[in-house]
Order: C-alpha cells, then sequence, then structure tokens
C-alpha cells in the first residue's frame, strides 16, 4: 500500500508544488513514482516557509504575504496582510485552531483558523528584532520562539504572553544564528543546533541532554518518534540520533543526497527529503536497524526552500493527476473523489429542474410527404419574396421621381423668394436717400439766406502809433 500522503514543496521561483505516489505497471513490472499533483504561483517572491495541519496550507514569503489554501477543495481560501516583512515561519497549532505566524518585522501572530482574523500581536516579541523560528508544542499550550537577539522564549499561549526566556549568547556551541527549533513528538524534548552540534533540550530540566557533534552543519531535524531523530546535514548525509545509546556513541551517517539537504518532514511512517539540488526522496525507515528505504524519487528542476507533508486520510483522498495505466492494456478509470460525487449530485438536481425535451416517432411515408410539403412551401416563398422585391423596386421608382420633382419646385420657390426681398431692399434704400436729401435742403433754407452773410465779420481797427518795444528806447524817448 501506498502512503497517503502529498509532498507539499516551496521553491525560490515562487511556486508552490504538489507531488503524489503513483504506482504505475510497465511490462508486468510494478513501479512507484511521484507525479505532480498541482503548481500555483501565487506569491510576488520566493517562499520561506510552509505549514500543513488537516485540510489546510499555509505559504509565507519574501512578499511580506501569507497564503492559504483549502485542500479539501483545492482551492485558495484567504490571504494575510498582517505582516510588513518577510515571512520567516508559519506553523498551525495541533489543535487546528489558530496559525502562528513570525516575520522579519518582528512581530509574533495569532490568526484565527477560519475566519483568519489577527487575535495576538505581539510587536516586541524578541525585542524588536527579526523572529526567525516558530515550534509549537503538540499540546497547543507551549510554543517557543527564536529570534535575532538570540534569546529562547517560552510562550504560554492559554496567556498570550511569555513564560520565562533563555539566553543563548553564553552557549558557544550554538554560533550566533541557532537554528533547526523542533519538538519531540511526545513533547519532551526539543532541539536546537548550531554549527557542527546539536543539542536535545529536555523541558522538564530546561537543560541540555544530548550534545552531538556532527561532521557538517545540521540543516534541518525531523523526530520519527520520543527517542528518535533525524538530523539533514549540509554534505547531503543523514544523522540518525538515539536518546536509548549513551551519550558518547556517534551518531549513525547514511548517504541520502549528494548536495546539501534542504528540509525534511516525518508522516505516516514515511519520511521525505529533499536536497538543494532539487531532488525529493521517498524513504521507509527501519528504526530498529536504523536504515532508510528508498521508495521514490524525482527531481523538480527548481531550488527547493521548504517542505511539508499533507496527510490525505483526514479529509478524504484528493483526485490523482495521473493514473496507473498498463502498457497495452486499457484500465477501468479509478473510483472518483468524494467532491466529484457531489458535483454529480447537484448536477443531477439541476437537471431535475431544466424542461425536457420530448422524442417523436415517424414513419417513412410520413416522412416523404412531409419533404414534400416542405419543398412547396420553400417554392411558394420564393415566389412571394420576388414579387415583394419588384413591387419594392417599383415603389422606389416613384419615390425617386416625385423626390426629383419636388426639389425643383422648392427651388423655384427659392429664386422667387429672393427676388422679392432684393426687390424690398432697393426700395428701402431708395427712400432712405430722399429723406436724406431733404434733410439736408432743410437744413440750407434755416439761417441767413446767403454765403457771405453767414461768414463771420472782422471789426476794423483804428491806426495808431506803434509802440516802441525796446525798453532802453522808451526810456530815451522820455528824457527827450
Amino acid at each position: 500500500m501506498l502512503p497517503d500522503i502529498e509532498v507539499i514543496v516551496g521553491t525560490y521561483t515562487d511556486f508552490l508544488l504538489g507531488y503524489q505516489l503513483v504506482q504505475q505497471k510497465a511490462n508486468g513490472d510494478d513501479k512507484i513514482q511521484l507525479k505532480p499533483t498541482f503548481a500555483d504561483k501565487s506569491h510576488a517572491g520566493s517562499l520561506k516557509c510552509v505549514a500543513v495541519q488537516g485540510p489546510w496550507i499555509a505559504s509565507g514569503g519574501s512578499d511580506d504575504r501569507i497564503f492559504i489554501y483549502d485542500m479539501r477543495t483545492r482551492k485558495q481560501s484567504h490571504i494575510l496582510h498582517s505582516h510588513s516583512g518577510t515571512i520567516n515561519a508559519v506553523v498551525f497549532s495541533p489543535d487546528l485552531t489558530h496559525l502562528l505566524s513570525a516575520s522579519a518585522d518582528g512581530h509574533l501572530m495569532a490568526t484565527r483558523v477560519g475566519s483568519w482574523t489577527t487575535e495576538g500581536d505581539w510587536r516586541k516579541a524578541h525585542a524588536g528584532n527579526p523572529v526567525t523560528h516558530i515550534a509549537c508544542h503538540p499540546s497547543s499550550r507551549l510554543a517557543l520562539s527564536l529570534g535575532g537577539d538570540q534569546i529562547l522564549n517560552t510562550w504560554n499561549l492559554v496567556k498570550g504572553r511569555v513564560a520565562y526566556r533563555t539566553n543563548l549568547k553564553s552557549k558557544r556551541t550554538l554560533g550566533s544564528s541557532p537554528d533547526c527549533l523542533s519538538w519531540s513528538t511526545d513533547g519532551n524534548h526539543f532541539t536546537l543546533s548550531g554549527p557542527l552540534v546539536l543539542e536535545i533540550w529536555n523541558i522538564e530540566k530546561a537543560s541540555v541532554v544530548r550534545s552531538t557533534k556532527t561532521p557538517s552543519k545540521p540543516i534541518c531535524v525531523s523526530w520519527l518518534n520520543e527517542q528518535n531523530c533525524l538530523t539533514g546535514l549540509d554534505n547531503g548525509n543523514i544523522a540518525w540520533i538515539s536518546l536509548d545509546t549513551e551519550d558518547d556513541e556517534t551518531p549513525t551517517l547514511i548517504e541520502a543526497h549528494e548536495t546539501r539537504v534542504k528540509a525534511m518532514s516525518y508522516l505516516n511512517d514515511t519520511l521525505v527529503t529533499i536536497s538543494s539540488a532539487g531532488e525529493i526522496k521517498i524513504w521507509s525507515p527501519d528504526i530498529d536497524e536504523k536504515s532508510l528505504n528508498e521508495i521514490a524519487s524525482v527531481n523538480i528542476d527548481c531550488r527547493p526552500t521548504c517542505l511539508a507533508l499533507l496527510d490525505l486520510n483526514q479529509f478524504g483522498k484528493a483526485p490523482q493527476a495521473h493514473c496507473s495505466v498498463d502498457t497495452g492494456k486499457q484500465q477501468q478509470p479509478e473510483a472518483r473523489s468524494q467532491e466529484n460525487e457531489e458535483q454529480d449530485e447537484d448536477s443531477q438536481e439541476i437537471d431535475l429542474v431544466k424542461p425536457r425535451s420530448f422524442v417523436s416517432i415517424e414513419y417513412e411515408q410520413d416522412a416523404t410527404t412531409k419533404a414534400a410539403n416542405k419543398g412547396k412551401q420553400k417554392q411558394t416563398e420564393t415566389k412571394s419574396n420576388k414579387d415583394s422585391d419588384a413591387s419594392d423596386g417599383g415603389n422606389a421608382s416613384d419615390e425617386s421621381e416625385t423626390l426629383t420633382t419636388n426639389k425643383i419646385a422648392g427651388k423655384k420657390q427659392m429664386k422667387s423668394k429672393q427676388k422679392k426681398i432684393a426687390k424690398r431692399q432697393k426700395d428701402h434704400s431708395a427712400s432712405e436717400s430722399e429723406s436724406k436729401s431733404e434733410d439736408d435742403s432743410s437744413s440750407d433754407d434755416f439761417g441767413s439766406s446767403s454765403e457771405d452773410e453767414r461768414r463771420p465779420r472782422f471789426r476794423k481797427m483804428p491806426n495808431k502809433r506803434k509802440l516802441n518795444v525796446n525798453h532802453k528806447g522808451a526810456k530815451n524817448t522820455k528824457k527827450k
């Protein structure tokens, strides 16, 4: 039996991809392959994190948005715009009541599942520094968060506040940016990683239980059960760490990929890993022997960023994109999903409402008589159409003649009107000239009768002795 899981992958190229295991038969041999189920490009930037719980998928990216998908209908359900920075982590609570999200803007938010309203917003969860990691406890009452201030916060989700803080700056083995924050399946342990070490902490003692050195940097962590933990390394290997063994025992190394193990996840006794080169591998782990058996692999031809697994048993199997087909043989299609059955029922109800058509049965003689009648009807229709065309043509000619005569009569009337108007204008101008001449004559007769009388008369002054203008001459005359 194939595991009823669907692999959800986020990529640097803004795509959210889905893959599912399919069993195919070729030349009598059974082959298990990974086939793509969907590809969605809703984000406007690279994806940073993916979370899956029940039928819900949440993806966060560098475009400051969180997209919610409902896999029961396989459609996008909602978009969250609550953050103003890159979404670094998204996690569903195990009881599926809230979605926790962390961003580079320093906010840690809790969003109610279903209504998608923000119920908690801690603006300075890590003193204003970016929040990089979130891990929710299996009881949905506690949560862990890591930030740029190198402090591990333990949150009380019931009261909505920080229970206590752990300063990791003194932990030199963890370096400046601790990673791989993950809870065990029972919730008694959690992991933190440094450049070349993986530490397992006990929640009761609040201290390190196991510190394991690794040949390469740990990149991702996945718990198989309460005692066994797998770590993907930078060199492509997987380190198997067990709490049952002694502290000094070195972990078993398994060659998984040629390049870095970018992400890994475990569900329904199936382990899925993906490398930075885009190679997905499905494994069946053997806990007793501490080994991994490869089931299938595929290359997605793009760089992945995150990975999560969807359990199809929780809400019914989704329709597969590719069904198994024998070469040279035709098989019946597989049973349809519940969604298709509901759609068929709805369509049947709609069809019952629609009016149904009637079927008439005819014999050959009836058919021939009907054909003959139809031919006669067509002939009569063609004749009537011709007659109507002819009558229309005659009427058109008559109408054109009447239009021409009316135009000629209208032109004559316009000419006569113009002549009358011109005569009236001439008469009016003549009368005006006569009145002006009369006015001029009357003005000449009024007053004196001759031009000489109308001229102004000048008075003649008597001849007097000229006065000497020169003052000196005037003085001389007085002396004399």
